[in-house]
């Protein structure tokens, strides 16, 4: 009897020792991106709006190359691109109403966002500040064996939002290979809002495709959609982007 009370009380004390999160962020810790790296950068962008205010519709692609190496990271911009760029202003300043979806797609393709697809390990780590684990199990991912995380992440509002915005769901699945480096995630974001008369709802869903490239966590491919609906308006946005490592 006394020895399995010590065994009982042994696997108490051990599952409560386990910090499933933090074991994940010390890897991910260990990812300093110094390493120099090149690659290509594509992004595709698809608007659809529907409603009293815009009604638009449009799919833009835009492909750049990256260049990181130490602290610096350079975003540079083909000659084409930029043509292509000029020729969709050119023609907006004549008519107001075409579109320039190769400037909206560029448009996605922020420094930091940028910055990211070579270096990823940051953000997945200000993701998971506050999260609350959910639940840790063996799964596959593209058909390999996985641990699969999930997460409730913090919500973070600010004040003027914090009355009017409800979030209803906010989960992040994170896919981990044997040393605990994450190899794919999904966010699900849900939310509703209100003010005054004026309601509406919106969904955004991310899905990631990590490598680990020396001390790199690359976004070899991001996927995501959003939809909104409210104040007799309706907009879907879809955004695929790739990378990949010369």
């Amino acid at each position: 009897m006394n020895l399995l009370r010590f065994a009982l009380v042994l696997a108490v004390a051990t599952s409560l020792a386990a910090d499933p999160l933090g074991d994940v962020r010390a890897a991910l810790g260990k990812l300093t991106a110094s390493q120099p790296i090149r690659a290509t950068y594509e992004l595709q962008r698809s608007v659809a709006n529907e409603g009293k205010f815009d009604n638009d519709t449009f799919t833009g692609k835009a492909v750049v190359e990256l260049e990181g190496e130490g602290g610096d990271f350079r975003v540079v911009l083909p000659r084409p691109l930029l043509d292509q760029v000029s020729r969709e202003q050119e023609a907006w300043t004549q008519d107001v109403n075409r579109s320039t979806p190769t400037v909206s797609a560029l448009s996605e393709i922020s420094p930091v966002a940028a910055a990211d697809a070579i270096d990823f390990a940051p953000t997945l780590l200000r993701m998971m500040h506050g999260a609350k684990l959910v639940s840790d199990t063996a799964s596959t991912f593209q058909g390999k064996p996985a641990r699969a995380l999930v997460l409730r992440l913090a919500d973070r509002l600010d004040k003027e939002n914090a009355g009017r915005v409800k979030i209803s769901e906010n989960r992040l699945t994170l896919w981990l290979g044997a040393d605990l480096i994450p190899v794919g995630a999904e966010h699900l974001l849900n939310s509703k809002f209100s003010f005054l008369i004026f309601k509406g709802e919106g969904k955004r869903k991310n899905s990631w495709y990590f490598t680990q490239i020396a001390d790199r966590l690359v976004r070899v491919r991001h996927e995501s959609t959003e939809s909104g609906s409210g104040m007799g308006q309706k907009s879907n946005e879809s955004v695929v982007a790739t990378v990949k490592v010369h």
